[in-house]
């Protein structure tokens, strides 16, 4: 429903924008506005809201936050589905020593939680014991993810993983985190990059496209508006309407078992 209103908001704004500037702008610059103004503002309008509510919806329905984002905020990153099986080193601080737990997704194949091989939850740490890396099997053998810390402690708001080729993966952090919280790797895509980029320059493309053949202003003056909206819009508007688009996390539960 979000998007529905995304979509009849900006094309109306759209209408009123177009039809309000190319009236004024146009008996300014060129003495009397383009015939059947109206519906070109219209058909404008549509245009824009059409173009900018399939952005936010292949932007806010992506498996990762601002993949398909504004040039400033967009993370060119494919996630893989959640790994079966990896192994937590544990370090405890205390005694200095470290320890590699085997952890398994169960019941298998359902991605819905992790324990360990005493069949407790995984949990990143304890007060005995911080997970420093974890170790995942690809095709070419086991990869060790360093996690990154500052004096002991994870930086930032999750626990971030990274390995030497920039795959990395991140996690909830702290004893009472989401026990049902997939483990999947976050790697560097360059089709991601491609797809963003082609949608931030389709983006002003289409503002340029409303402004010269839609509602004929002159070639100069419509990539002088072009340029204007679009870096408007990149800056202010499409931030806002991917935040206020976002699909909620669902937490996911183990289904529950089966009676004998």
């Amino acid at each position: 429903m979000p998007l529905v209103f995304t979509l009849v908001g900006l094309s109306a704004a759209g209408f009123a924008l177009f039809w309000g500037i190319t009236l004024f702008a146009q008996r300014y610059l060129y003495n009397e506005p383009a015939d059947k103004l109206p519906l070109r503002a219209a058909v404008a309008g549509l245009l824009l809201g059409c173009f900018l509510t399939g952005w936010v919806y292949v932007n806010t329905r992506a498996d990762g936050e601002n993949k398909y984002g504004v040039l400033h905020q967009f993370s060119p990153n494919d996630k893989s589905p959640p790994v079966a099986k990896f192994q937590a080193v544990r370090l405890y601080p205390n005694t200095k020593k470290e320890e590699t737990v085997p952890v398994e997704r169960v019941p298998a194949g359902s991605g819905q939680k992790y324990q360990t091989k005493d069949a407790k939850d995984f949990r990143l740490n304890s007060g005995d014991y911080l997970t420093t890396a974890l170790i995942l099997d690809d095709a070419s053998g086991p990869v060790r993810y360093e996690a990154v810390l500052d004096k002991q402690q994870y930086v930032g708001g999750k626990a971030t993983f990274k390995e030497p080729g920039g795959k990395v993966i991140e996690l909830s952090t702290g004893a009472a985190a989401d026990a049902a919280e997939p483990v999947a790797v976050v790697s560097p895509s360059g089709g991601v990059v491609f797809l963003a980029l082609a949608l931030n320059a389709l983006h002003l493309v289409v503002w340029f496209g409303i402004f010269w053949p839609i509602l004929r202003f002159s070639v100069g003056h419509a990539v002088g508006f072009a340029v204007v909206f679009f870096a408007m819009f990149t800056v202010l508007v499409m931030p806002l309407l991917f935040d206020a688009n976002k699909v909620p996390k669902v937490p996911v539960t183990a289904p529950p078992a089966a009676k004998p």
